[in-house]
């Protein structure tokens, strides 16, 4: 019961988070006239990483919400185990872009590895492991799909 709890406030949180990047990225398409209107190739690569990140992190939510859904009859489905690959995918590009944009920024702040001009900051690298965790995990679902498939067979 405390499991179902927990699920259906998480639910609620991601529904919640879902629905704010879905304003905010209409809101954001809505400006993209005023954020071209003097041309150039900074601004329209900037504006390519950012709808790639929101897009990304929108697609994440969402994926986590169905694997949460699809826990009500079997986590463990092949959907599932590509929903983690693709949401690994989505969180290895963000650190990507996270790490590019906030190089030159993170001056001041505790660096893990960087120079005088900038340098990798500790949630780059965190953001980095849960890109990692996801891969991980889409790994662990393919066992064992493939373990309960060996025992079903065997019963």
């Amino acid at each position: 019961m405390i499991t179902k709890f927990f699920s259906n406030i998480l639910s609620v949180f991601l529904y919640f988070l879902l629905s704010l990047l879905g304003v905010a990225g209409i809101i954001f398409l809505c400006m993209i006239p005023m954020f071209l209107y003097d041309f150039s190739s900074d601004k329209v690569i900037a504006l390519i990483a950012r709808i790639l990140y929101f897009s990304d992190y929108f697609i994440v939510i969402l994926f986590l919400i169905f694997i949460i859904n699809s826990t009500k009859y079997s986590p463990f489905v092949l959907e599932n185990v590509k929903r983690f690959k693709v949401m690994g995918c989505c969180l290895l590009i963000n650190t990507i872009i996270e790490c590019i944009n906030g190089y030159n920024l993170n001056t001041n702040n505790i660096r893990i590895f960087g120079t005088d001009s900038g340098g990798i900051s500790p949630l780059m690298v965190i953001s980095f492991i849960f890109a990692l965790m996801c891969f991980v995990i889409a790994e662990t679902f393919d066992k064992a799909i493939k373990i309960k498939e060996d025992n079903d067979l065997t019963i």
